[in-house]
């Protein structure tokens, strides 16, 4: 991209106070490992470059219970605000009340007016203490491609924060792609009422720029999971049962259940040109052909048993579909391991084959080779952000055989691949670092925007420099 880059040494600097972060978007009881590997991460990112800063989730839940993370080695519990859609709820938790009387904070701003509202409503106070609020939308849902209703919801909460402090941070996450003129327009309203907008790959920069025009001010940086830290298991669980450590090198295959039944429609709701469950069965028989050692079935998202998101069932399908001779060397991870715990497991494994986007990337960052087997354009931003992008398989636009060759082929050339990786992988996680200290480093709401103009600057697009 031709865009010219901004030095991040060369931006202001708003003193050393250690400054409070509020996080939107990042769920804390999902069986998807990738979401809560975003808001592990974002925590972490947020409270390092903070000066000793506390972050505060602010999230769709019906219960404002702390949520447990791993912050900086230690185990935390972090403050969580809630909101809700159920009538059931009391009335300061209800969605639509905080929308209501976050307008009624914004058209009229009467300082008696705006304390009552905050003593009555914990969501609005807490939007008006923090000093960053951003949103990340489980990092791939500023689209409305998982359809309407999670898009409006996002934009809901996301509004309602704009409403009490005028702007917005959007954290690294992928932008569009965008089905509905509805959903275009609203995702343009909120970039443009957004003081800093980061991207996670250059395609979606794009698509973030183009909804803003050419003034626009696009971020560039890796997904945030690369500083997710890997926490390794005491014991392996798996079915058949290990004892110790594997002894020979590990395959790691991560099984997305939702791509196996066809996503939520159960009828190729991706638009697959490959037959997803046959892949898995052909490049398994292959890969224990062409090494020594053992297949693991990674689980990255763990739905509950017949729910159409679930990797284990999914796992154990495939491992059924093999023949009999082979399953003994195929292993079931079978544990609900929490993100940095699953991702130890990762790293166990010398070569990996995934297929959920948060799954790979915990290989790639500990410079593991990985093949990703993509279902959207997400897959390509990432991987190319460490320099493999040729390591992507487009499962809408590859067929069976060809995926199954093409994987055999970059398994064949894993450790040519190693030492590069690793060295892109401890550089991202660099430069998640600089992004983060200028994200927290970011002018302080005025709460004079007024919500008909855009709280983005004018200025030159720009991008920080990933691995340049």
């Amino acid at each position: 991209m031709a865009d010219p880059l901004i030095s991040l040494q060369s931006l202001p600097s708003h003193g050393a106070r250690p400054r409070t972060a509020g996080i939107l978007g990042t769920p804390v009881s999902s069986g998807n490992r990738g979401v809560l590997a975003l808001g592990a991460s974002l925590i972490n990112l947020c409270v390092e470059a903070s000066n000793g800063g506390k972050a505060t989730l602010l999230i769709g839940r019906n219960n404002n219970s702390p949520a447990p993370f791993l912050v900086n080695g230690q185990n935390e519990l972090v403050p969580v605000i809630h909101c809700r859609l159920s009538p059931k709820a009391p009335l300061r938790d209800q969605l639509a009340w905080i929308v209501l009387m976050s307008l009624l904070y914004r058209v009229l701003p009467l300082k008696g007016l705006r304390r009552w509202i905050c003593k009555s409503v914990p969501w609005i106070k807490a939007a008006s203490e923090l000093d960053v609020v951003g949103d990340i939308r489980g990092g791939d849902s500023f689209s409305d491609i998982y359809g309407m209703k999670r898009f409006l919801m996002g934009f809901l909460m996301a509004w309602s924060i704009l409403l009490v402090r005028g702007t917005l941070v959007q954290f690294p996450q992928t932008y569009g792609p965008f089905k509905s003129p509805i959903a275009r327009f609203l995702a343009r309203f909120l970039l443009k009422r957004s003081n800093v907008i980061v991207a996670r790959d250059l395609k979606s920069q794009k698509v973030a720029a183009d909804l803003l025009g050419p003034d626009a001010q696009v971020l560039l940086s890796p997904d945030v999971a690369f500083s997710l830290r890997a926490l390794r298991p005491e014991t392996i669980e798996c079915d058949p049962p290990l004892q110790g450590l594997p002894t020979s090198p590990v395959v790691g295959v991560n099984v997305n259940g939702l791509m196996f039944n066809g996503g939520y429609t159960r009828s190729n709701m991706f638009g697959l040109a490959m037959d997803y469950p046959a892949y898995l069965t052909k490049v398994i028989e292959a890969l224990l052909a062409a090494h020594p050692g053992e297949v693991w079935l990674v689980p990255h998202t763990f739905a509950p048993k017949g729910d159409v998101e679930s990797d284990p069932d999914a796992s154990f399908k495939v491992r059924e579909s093999l023949p009999e001779a082979l399953r003994r060397r195929v292993r079931v991870i079978t544990k609900d391991y929490d993100q940095n715990q699953i991702k130890g497991v990762i790293g166990l494994c010398d070569f990996f084959v995934g297929s959920r986007m948060h799954a790979c990337i915990a290989a790639l960052s500990q410079g593991i080779p990985c093949v990703g087997v993509a279902y959207s354009m997400k897959f390509a931003g990432v991987f190319e952000s460490v320099g493999v992008e040729d390591w992507v398989i487009d499962g809408r636009t590859v067929d069976t055989d060809k995926a199954v060759a093409r994987t055999l082929d970059l398994f064949a050339q894993r450790n040519a691949a190693r030492t590069p990786l690793a060295r892109k992988a401890d550089e991202a996680r660099s430069e998640l670092r600089k992004v983060f200290r200028t994200i927290m480093d970011s002018p302080l709401p005025t709460d004079s925007h007024p919500m008909t103009e855009p709280a983005v600057a004018s200025a030159a697009p720009r991008q920080l420099a990933v691995n340049e």
